[in-house]
């Protein structure tokens, strides 16, 4: 049996390349982008924990017997309040997480303003090359429009 690196790396391969894990930026956002996403949930009655799996989802959210899992991430080129483009762009190697029901944050630079999606909203959108800083070819991503998305501010 495959290691769960080995299959990882697998499917990976079969969505292009793809941004290396960067440990500098993980300290830096993730538990601020999981906070504020947390604060938000907690804001709308939602029981909000960490996912007891670190390869998987960040949280778990739950409410009155129902649950969604949550990934949060940081896009460090919007650094004003309204996004700035007409797509919001998601990692291809996040498909993993479709399987379930997976709300998505995506947050600014400054983690006062998130976009949010929900997987079952944009699972059906191709992905598709883009160059950018982390890698100058072959990294897919889902480019989600906007009105499939919903912007939350100031919080």
């Amino acid at each position: 049996m495959k290691s769960i690196g080995r299959r990882l790396k697998a499917i990976y391969r079969m969505q292009g390349a793809y941004k290396k894990f960067d440990k500098e930026l993980y300290k830096k956002y993730d538990e601020s982008a999981k906070d504020r996403t947390k604060n938000f949930l907690r804001s709308k009655g939602w029981e909000v924990k960490d996912h007891p799996n670190k390869y998987a989802q960040d949280l778990v959210a739950t409410k009155d017997g129902k649950e969604f899992l949550v990934e949060c991430e940081v896009k460090l080129v919007w650094n004003k309040p309204k996004f700035p483009f007409d797509t919001i762009q998601l990692p291809a190697r996040k498909e993993k997480f479709f399987k379930n029901r997976t709300a998505f944050f995506i947050w600014n630079k400054a983690l006062d303003d998130a976009i949010y999606f929900w997987s079952d909203h944009v699972k059906d959108i191709k992905p598709v090359e883009v160059k950018n800083k982390f890698v100058k070819s072959g990294e897919k991503f889902f480019q989600i429009p906007l009105d499939k998305t919903k912007q939350v501010s100031k919080l």
